[in-house]
């Protein structure tokens, strides 16, 4: 409580928020028309990304469509729709709670997350043995099961265990509502460390995500604040924020939600005064977006350079090598490879892709006409004893107006204007990490 209260009273971006939000309530009431238009905008974008966020396939239209015209897109997994009516159906009981003015309690959490999974299901697991298997997931009951997950590092990051959960989430309510009673805080410091707590618990087989924005959601319009939507390209960030929360590092994550409240304020903002919140960017970034993965962006700003190559494959591969070398000492040698259209380097120094320069160098200069690049990172033997080996190619291929990373079936383009090692190379680079675990389990089990 004396946390809250502190960061309550410290925070300079709380101030903020607060200024501006006594600028959107001097229209208030607003008329019921502008308040509706307002929040369906703001509860479509909620839908969207609360369920993106989670690897739902459907795209910002898809989702306008189904909600709106009950139209479900055609070669998309049944379960993604149902995963955003469950969602929309968990806004609509979440907000009857606001409306009644009711206080939080265990058995609302559990109903709330009984309509984010409806039905009873199965999800694919590994048992402690490294066995496939099936999990059943249940809907509005608390885990049977430990839910801790590995890291792209092959930690464990540990939430709390079925024994402790019940336990836990009475401490969380009662101690939310004992926060309600000192009257001595700032709902978006309590909704943004609420949040945290819930994540921490992580309480529930699956949806824990969708449900802690939900929550988060519940404490903001409670005391009147604009929704907090955690955008889907802002995961990494998002993630970030709950990690250094763990560490303690509250100020973060508070930031985050606040920055996203503020972002639903300015919004609120337009519309008093008449602007266009349809953001019919909406649409054109989901035109960009299919543009971009068929290999043909809208406008391209800059073309390929000659330091172009470089640039991006010293920061593509460092990347990668950072993150598959906490894996070399698991192994009795490491060899790592540069493959390109002018020829191959074996690579013993371990300088290389730690210093550009060492690997200029080492490339000497071939990039001026190097149309494609290989980075092969191979483990060799001795996990157990086992002469096993483990093999990674990451390719890049080099156009005038983009270029294109592969990994297997995996591709991704991405234009030269933008953040080279951004949300969608991690995503494929933790994906490498998923294989790389695999594998090593494998091997291990003598398979």
């Amino acid at each position: 409580m004396e946390l809250v209260r502190k960061l309550s009273a410290e925070l300079p971006f709380l101030k903020e928020i607060d200024i501006l939000k006594k600028e959107v309530d001097k229209h208030k009431p607003l008329s019921k028309e502008l308040n509706d238009k307002i929040f369906q905008k703001l509860r479509l974008d909620w839908n969207y990304n609360s369920n993106a966020i989670e690897g739902n396939s459907f795209t910002y239209g898809e989702t306008i469509a189904l909600l709106m015209e009950g139209i479900t897109a055609k070669g998309k997994p049944l379960k993604d729709a149902l995963d955003i009516k469950g969602h929309n159906d968990a806004i609509d009981f979440m907000m009857n709670m606001v409306k009644n003015d009711r206080n939080l309690n265990e058995a609302d959490i559990r109903n709330l997350h009984q309509l984010v999974l409806g039905k009873d299901y199965y999800n694919d697991a590994v048992t402690a043995d490294g066995l496939k298997t099936k999990k059943l997931i249940q809907s509005g009951k608390y885990k049977t099961s430990p839910n801790h997950v590995q890291t792209a590092t092959g930690e464990i990051h540990y939430y709390a265990t079925p024994e402790e959960t019940p336990i836990k989430m009475k401490e969380l309510v009662d101690w939310y509502n004992d926060v309600l009673n000192s009257n001595d805080f700032h709902p978006v410091a309590l909704a943004s460390i609420f949040h945290h707590r819930f994540v921490a618990i992580h309480p529930f087989d699956d949806g824990n995500g969708r449900m802690t924005r939900i929550l988060t959601n519940f404490i903001l319009l409670k005391f009147g604040y604009p929704v907090s939507v955690i955008k889907q390209e802002t995961k990494q960030e998002y993630y970030a924020c709950l990690s250094q929360a763990d560490n303690g590092q509250l100020i973060p994550i508070v930031e985050y939600v606040s920055n996203s409240v503020k972002d639903s304020l300015i919004t609120y903002s337009k519309a008093i005064v008449g602007e266009d919140i349809s953001e019919p960017d909406d649409l054109d970034k989901e035109i960009a977006l299919f543009r971009k993965e068929i290999g043909f962006k809208t406008e391209v700003k800059k073309f390929r350079e000659p330091s172009s190559a470089l640039n991006v494959s010293f920061e593509i591969f460092s990347f990668l090598k950072e993150k598959l070398d906490k894996f070399s000492d698991l192994f009795f040698l490491k060899k790592e490879k540069v493959l390109h259209n002018n020829g191959n380097i074996s690579l013993n120094n371990d300088v290389f892709l730690k210093e550009k320069h060492q690997y200029k160098r080492l490339i000497q200069n071939k990039f001026n006409d190097i149309t494609s690049i290989i980075y092969e990172y191979i483990f060799e033997g001795n996990i157990d004893e086992n002469d096993k080996n483990i093999s990674i190619q990451l390719k890049i291929h080099f156009k005038k107006e983009n270029y294109i990373i592969y990994f297997g079936e995996k591709k991704l383009i991405k234009y030269y204007d933008e953040k080279i090692v951004d949300d969608s190379y991690k995503d494929i680079v933790k994906y490498i990490i998923d294989q790389v675990m695999k594998e090593i389990k494998k091997i291990k089990k003598g398979l």
